[in-house]
């Protein structure tokens, strides 16, 4: 006999298929592009059974947007929890914003490309969530700012902060699970260009951070 909690776990299970075919959708197709019906026939149900779960489409890229923003700033939160020093702590955010993102690639991207779809209170709470995570990554630059460790001499952290999330973001739309990199591999790639450079003089990520930790230590 199917009990209370099998109830439950079988709504969530619905549910969640449901998001993730939505997120799927709106990514190959476009959110404007993509019918109710189109979902209800790629989760095999009917639109009855699909409006059970969900209110309207909005509802669903409000949701997927939603939990994008929520997963991405508690992951990018519990990697600069375990770092002290400001460059570690920045390599750590970059690392499992990659990392994050690539994990669930069609939830991310719809959020990316679809929030101006989103109106009235919707789009205000996911507005408030990006800015709240965009703030954090300001606050981690910031810092190294105020430590003499990241160069004042490219404008605020506001466009440091800028620069980063389109260079982290765009990940999204050219990664191939199935290539040569993985996502570990390509935030250590993108947080030594980034913090480091190009040139061939530049020292590897993880030397040019240990010598930030070692000048930070002697600071303390």
């Amino acid at each position: 006999m199917a009990t209370k909690h099998d109830d439950v776990a079988a709504r969530t299970s619905t549910g969640e298929r449901v998001l993730a075919e939505a997120a799927r959708l709106f990514r190959t197709k476009g959110y404007s592009a993509t019918t109710m019906r189109e979902l209800a026939a790629a989760l095999d149900v009917n639109k009855a059974t699909l409006y059970h779960y969900i209110g309207g489409k909005e509802d669903l890229l409000y949701k997927l947007s939603i939990e994008s923003l929520e997963r991405i700033i508690t992951d990018v939160s519990r990697a600069i929890a375990l770092q002290s020093d400001p460059l570690s702590r920045l390599v750590s955010a970059i690392k499992a914003h990659i990392n994050t993102m690539l994990a669930d690639r069609d939830k991310h991207a719809t959020m990316l490309n679809e929030l101006r779809a989103l109106t009235g209170e919707r789009a205000n709470d996911v507005i408030e969530l990006r800015d709240r995570y965009e703030s954090l990554i300001r606050a981690l630059l910031q810092e190294g700012l105020d430590r003499g460790l990241i160069r004042s001499d490219l404008g605020s952290e506001k466009y440091l902060t800028l620069g980063l999330l389109n260079l982290l973001n765009w990940t999204i739309f050219w990664f191939e699970p199935e290539g040569e990199l993985t996502p570990q591999e390509i935030g250590e790639i993108l947080a030594s260009i980034y913090l480091f450079g190009v040139t061939a003089d530049a020292a590897p990520a993880s030397q040019r951070v240990g010598e930030a930790e070692e000048v930070d230590g002697r600071r303390g």
